[in-house]
């Protein structure tokens, strides 16, 4: 809406553009269309143009008819001024001297005009400059020599310290290029080493002798220990009505026990993950001016307070494997009853487009239900009195729609029944966080239950299913953003190791007796500044005792479809067998239990769900017009994605995406890999990228040698057809106007 309005204002008030003053002897005043940098190897150009006052014009719709109103109202205009441009050559030979080039030369190359003009024309309204910087990098200067010396004797007892500090100083290696960054990180790194040891007071003075004619450079850094120290009084100020026995156990830092920095970070994220706090400081108190020292640190820790009580509110339109309208509403209070445990209540409201997709909105084919879906959920989180690092928890939900797991068809035929469900879900837990928070173990008991139906409460034979089973989960996360910094959100280095190892059934009763493990890792990489490349890994297992046959081809009671037979008692019996509950309970718990592959987190090439067994007919005996996910007892994915920046908030992404899943215990398939590849543009928002991505099955690597994967649902036509099992390894992927490609939509990165 407003676009119209400025383009109506700019078409009433004439303005075509802005008033140019530019100088025709030397280009003061007019427009920056483009600043260039060129001989530059070993610094890139963002490295200029982000310190640089001169800079380019950023308007994007310049000359559009009537959209170019908006650049005239909104973009300020670049102005040269040769100055400027003069102090901005000393700012880009200041960066190669930080850089270790201190015989770089800097220089300006030209100044033009790119405009289109005439000789002897006075009119100067339409210049446009382009400003070229010429850099002439010449050789770095480079580390010869590190040296660490010490004002005070080396203590004795601490034998390791020595070692200690060599892996400190190894920050700043010999022949690495004399860099301004890595001589000061080499510096925090030694001084980090001493006070992670108890030498609260000590200091590090680098000094570097730069010989520039040879090109090296010899360091030393100087360090002062101070004596080693331990912890003395923790004072805490800020709590406001929170309960100090709480928050202060949290802190992990005890009195008279051994000075570390480490244990001071630690602390500060412990109080993070509380969730109370909007701002924390945990800081020691050193007096460096009294004679002697004082061995005992006094910790002051200041806090402030956020809002507990906190009420959302929202909604919004959902693309993607299925098309809905939502809204959500919340409460929850941080300090329920005083004890820094959480409470919180959200409900949930959708009307969902059944079987519409991001593919399929708008089609006319079969028929569309608008399907009502709500759900509530109440979670109760108590920090252990102790120790509120460790966690006691309790959530229970209820919930109407669609079943869980359920791959819409592309097309709803007439009659054909909507399956939905009534899902009530309840877990009870422990769960603590070690080393920096950076560990989590959990124990939970899970129970959940499943009363399906089609649409309205209409009569189904479905089974009812109850699933009991005790959930162990661990994950170490050592990933880190570019400020290296522990960053979940937005990691651009390290390490993520999780395994979930599931036991349902058995002693904890329940329909199902399984035993599920599901490890996973993931990796970063920070190629350069806002560039990184990621990757994961996983793997998953289910063991299943007492059900799953109908995956099984070589047992007599898996159902088999025979409708070409000539033999009607042998087709009766084999449809007879199909409507038994057993069979539709076996279905039932395989896609609760079972894995599946596909969507915005897993394989991008496919919709969500759809890399997995098939279930090609229903309890009736009828063929399927589109098959249906049952999950897979042996799941892998691998996916190496490739992040980049665009502009401003918005960065890009290419991926490469492949997984498989499989009927069989352990049974893992080299030869069909699923290999999907596409890109996807991200906008940064305070919750983590809103993503889109496009990704797109490569020909011949679904199944290796295999240009189309055929299989049994293609044949719909005809009383007979080419389904020899009741379940197929291979289903219909979704394509996007007839080619091989899926379109997604979500909050946060795909791994």
């Amino acid at each position: 809406m407003w676009v119209l309005v400025v383009v109506l204002l700019a078409t009433v008030t004439g303005c075509q553009t802005q008033r140019i003053v530019c100088s025709p002897t030397d280009y003061t005043g007019c427009v920056v269309d483009e600043v260039r940098v060129t001989g530059n190897k070993a610094v890139p150009d963002s490295e200029f143009t982000s310190r640089m006052a001169t800079a380019a014009t950023g308007g994007s719709f310049e000359g559009v008819p009537l959209i170019g109103a908006i650049d005239t109202l909104t973009v300020q205009y670049e102005r040269f001024d040769r100055f400027v441009l003069d102090r901005d050559l000393e700012r880009v030979a200041r960066i190669y001297r930080a850089k270790g080039y201190y015989d770089a030369v800097v220089r300006a190359g030209r100044v033009r005009r790119i405009d289109e003009h005439k000789p002897g024309n006075p009119d100067m309204s339409n210049t446009r400059l382009l400003v070229e910087i010429v850099v002439e990098e010449g050789e770095p200067v480079r580390v010869e020599k590190v040296n660490v010396s010490y004002q005070d004797q080396l203590r004795v007892d601490d034998p390791l310290l020595p070692l200690a500090l060599l892996r400190a100083r190894s920050v700043l290696g010999k022949d690495d290029i004399f860099t301004e960054e890595a001589y000061e990180a080499a510096r925090n790194s030694i001084a980090r080493t001493l006070t992670d040891r108890g030498y609260a007071y000590a200091t590090v003075q680098p000094s570097a002798n730069i010989d520039i004619k040879n090109r090296k450079a010899t360091v030393t850094y100087t360090v002062a220990l101070g004596p080693k120290c331990t912890f003395g009084k923790v004072s805490i100020v800020g709590l406001g009505g929170l309960p100090e026995w709480q928050v202060r156990p949290a802190l992990g830092i005890e009195e008279n026990e051994p000075y570390s920095t480490d244990t001071l970070e630690n602390a500060q994220v412990a109080l993070a993950e509380l969730g109370v706090f909007g701002s924390i400081s945990v800081e020691p108190v050193l007096d460096r001016n009294a004679q002697p020292l004082a061995t005992k640190v006094p910790i002051m820790v200041r806090v402030q307070v956020a809002p507990l009580g906190t009420v959302r509110l929202g909604g919004g339109i959902e693309l993607g494997d299925q098309v809905a309208a939502r809204g959500i509403a919340g409460w929850q209070h941080r300090n329920a009853t005083g004890a820094l445990d959480r409470f919180s209540i959200d409900g949930r409201v959708r009307a969902l487009a059944y079987p519409w997709r991001i593919s399929t909105i708008g089609s006319t084919e079969g028929r569309v239900e608008f399907v009502p879906e709500f759900g509530v959920r109440v979670q109760y989180t108590l920090p252990f009195p102790g120790d509120p690092r460790a966690q006691l928890f309790a959530q229970s939900s209820v919930s109407y729609g669609i079943k869980q797991n359920h791959d819409p068809p592309d097309v709803l035929a007439e009659g054909q029944p909507v399956p939905v469900e009534i899902l009530l879900e309840h877990s009870q837990g422990y769960q603590r966080k070690f080393f920096f928070s950076r560990l989590l173990l959990s124990l939970s008991h899970n129970l959940s239950f499943s009363n399906p139906f089609n649409l309205y409460f209409e009569e189904s034979a479905a089974s009812r299913i109850l699933i009991s089973y005790i959930d162990v989960y661990g994950q170490l996360d050592l990933r880190k953003n570019d400020a290296n910094k522990y960053d979940r959100v937005r990691p651009t280095k390290g390490v993520m190791i999780s395994t979930d190892v599931q036991v349902a059934g058995f002693i904890f009763g329940g329909d199902a007796d399984d035993v599920r493990l599901k490890p996973e890792m993931r990796w970063y990489a920070s190629l350069a500044k806002g560039f990184v490349l990621a990757g994961r890994v996983a793997m998953g297992f289910l063991y299943t005792n007492g059900y799953g046959f109908t995956l099984d081809d070589n047992l007599e009671t898996a159902p088999l479809l025979c409708p070409g037979q000539e033999d009607p008692n042998v087709r009766d019996a084999c449809r007879q067998q199909q409507q038994s509950p057993t069979v539709s309970k076996d279905v039932a718990i395989l896609t609760k239990r079972g894995f599946f592959s596909g969507g915005p987190t897993s394989n991008r090439g496919y919709g969500f769900n759809e890399i997995s067994p098939q279930r090609v007919v229903d309890d009736n005996g009828i063929k399927l017009l589109d098959p249906e996910s049952v999950g897979g007892r042996t799941l892998w994915e691998a996916s190496i994605e490739f992040r980049f920046p665009i502009r401003g908030s918005w960065t890009g992404t290419t991926f490469i995406d492949a997984s498989d899943v499989t009927r069989g215990f352990g049974e893992l398939r080299i030869d069909h890999p699923h290999i999907s590849t596409g890109f996807g543009v991200n906008y940064e928002t305070p919750v983590g990228p809103l993503r889109l991505d496009l990704g797109v099955r490569v020909p011949y690597l679904q199944v290796i040698g295999v240009s189309e994967v055929e299989n049994c649902t293609n044949d719909t036509t005809g009383p007979e057809w080419n389904c020899p099992d009741y379940i197929v390894d291979e289903g219909e992927a979704t394509d996007i106007f007839g080619l091989p490609m899926a379109l997604s939509i979500a909050i946060g990165n795909a791994f």
